[in-house]
């Protein structure tokens, strides 16, 4: 197994798709949210998908636990 997110799990399904899932609120701190939005607009540019925030935070949090639980981890 790799290093890295778990390709079986699609943590930015297409539109419609996120019936399953569960809406949080987060709190983060100022220097999160602008790197956030910096991701935000470089992706906007250069015409990427999974712009939104919410995608980048859902990116992020499945990538962490994913890399919690390989071998690299361990």
């Amino acid at each position: 197994m790799s290093c890295g997110m778990n390709q079986e799990l699609d943590p930015n399904p297409p539109y419609g798709e996120k019936g399953a899932f569960r809406k949080i609120t987060v709190t983060v701190p100022p220097e999160v949210y602008e790197r956030l939005v910096q991701e935000s607009a470089r992706r906007k540019i250069a015409g990427e998908p999974n712009q939104l925030l919410s995608a980048l935070l859902r990116e992020a949090v499945t990538r962490y636990l994913n890399l919690l639980d390989s071998p690299c981890h361990k």
